[in-house]
């Protein structure tokens, strides 16, 4: 069953997100997500939106999502203390 995983969190760096986004681009395509999006308002808080097609894959997926909030955070580019997963399976879609 498709499901997401959510995360927020605040940019300290927007660029340097961005930056650590791209350099794991091949990484982050492997671990087998429908998609992931990130979005941002306009005070760096920002949202990222990954859907799986399974929770096994989303399951597989975690060291590596965990590694790039990880990244975000030794390199100053977001808060840690403002990251918040969110995880859960689709009900039902319009």
């Amino acid at each position: 069953m498709t499901c997401y995983r959510i995360t927020r969190l605040k940019a300290l760096d927007s660029n340097k997100v961005q930056e650590i986004g791209e350099g794991m681009r091949d990484t982050i395509k492997a671990m087998g997500a429908d998609f992931i999006d990130v979005a941002e308002d306009n005070d760096g808080n920002m949202v990222v939106i990954a859907r799986y097609h399974d929770e096994s894959t989303m399951e597989a997926a975690t060291a590596t999502a965990q590694g790039a909030f990880g990244q975000m955070i030794t390199q100053g580019a977001a808060d840690s203390s403002s990251i918040d997963q969110w995880s859960g399976r689709v009900m039902m879609s319009f």
